[in-house]
């Protein structure tokens, strides 16, 4: 049914109720005037994207690490953990 509306099948009243409402609607709500932001503006702007965009490709390299240096940081906690526990059991042991 919607589609015979879409395709031209409405009938003459029809078209008028839409073409009443469309009339009303463009009188009721004003039209935004649109107007070109002052080119200062538009520079600071460009700017400072191309600042941010820079950062962004210097920053990389160093998120790409961040996970890295944390697996890197546990396993050495680890380490140290499995080659201090002799001496903490030991030291346990003769404290008792």
């Amino acid at each position: 049914m919607m589609r015979e509306r879409v395709n031209g099948a409405a009938t003459h009243d029809e078209e008028q109720v839409i073409v009443d409402y469309m009339a009303r609607l463009a009188t009721a709500v004003p039209a935004a005037k649109s107007r070109m932001p002052d080119p200062d503006v538009l520079w600071v702007k460009a700017q400072m994207l191309r600042r941010w965009d820079a950062e962004r490709k210097a920053l990389a390299p160093l998120d790409a690490m961040e996970p890295i240096q944390i697996v890197a940081g546990l396993a050495a906690a680890a380490v140290l953990l499995m080659w201090s526990f002799p001496s903490l059991i030991q030291a346990i042991l003769t404290s008792m």
